[in-house]
């Protein structure tokens, strides 16, 4: 398939829109409502009642129908273009990060096919679930390429450079966090993730993802790791 689109002006326009929509420097915690409003997308919530239970999100093209529930029965609705549908179930405020990453995903799709009308075609944003075995088609739409600069473009939304870079900084006093192996960090170093990844209003795993994208992840190896978390200041015994 031909790309139309590149990583690199995926990159530029997430920049570009915080830049305008939000000012400089960015705020810690992204308004991505306010994003949609400044960009004309209207986000609404119904219950989305597709057979694909995991659909969550849906970015409308004005022309493809979404199966949501009306007065108790199913109804095809054709949502004018540029809107956002919403599952209904992320107004919960436990689901507040997930409902905002899923909002900058479907608002990143329109952003793409603005930039390149010839991709238009209704977007859905679904759950992995690792628990369901996955027909290949399924697969393939969850693994696309365009579903995947969705994801990047959603978190370059949420997640600015500069935002995390400066959280690093002020939570941690460090310009990079050591990490050892792919994911594990210190025990001390945990409270101080846990509060970057609430101030900024995202899931500890997409700030992770992110952190390592614009390499403020620092490896380190294992020995060091045991040694530090060692309960008698690291003296190593033998086996």
């Amino acid at each position: 398939m031909q790309v139309y689109i590149s990583n690199k002006e995926i990159e530029q326009i997430a920049e570009g829109l915080v830049q305008v929509s939000c000012g400089e420097p960015p705020p810690k915690y992204i308004d991505i409502d306010g994003i949609a409003a400044y960009l004309g997308i209207t986000v609404v919530y119904e219950q989305i009642a597709e057979s694909d239970p995991d659909k969550i999100g849906f970015a409308s093209d004005g022309v493809r129908p979404l199966c949501v529930w009306r007065y108790g029965k199913k109804a095809n609705v054709v949502f004018p273009k540029d809107t956002v549908v919403l599952e209904r179930l992320l107004l919960n405020p436990s689901e507040n990060n997930r409902r905002r990453f899923v909002l900058a995903h479907e608002i990143s799709h329109i952003l793409i096919w603005r930039a390149d009308p010839m991709r238009v075609a209704a977007c859905f944003n679904s759950v992995y679930d690792t628990e369901r075995t996955y027909s290949m088609d399924e697969l393939h739409e969850r693994l696309s390429l365009e579903e995947c600069q969705a994801n990047a473009m959603a978190a370059m939304i949420l997640m600015p450079r500069v935002v995390l870079t400066d959280s690093v900084r002020r939570h941690l006093r460090r310009k990079a966090i050591p990490v050892y192996g792919d994911c594990i960090f210190l025990p001390k170093m945990k409270p101080a993730l846990q509060k970057m990844s609430v101030e900024l209003g995202v899931s500890y795993s997409s700030m992770l993802i992110q952190l390592r994208k614009y390499n403020l992840l620092e490896q380190r190896g294992m020995e060091e790791y045991f040694k530090k978390t060692m309960p008698d200041g690291g003296a190593v015994y033998g086996c």
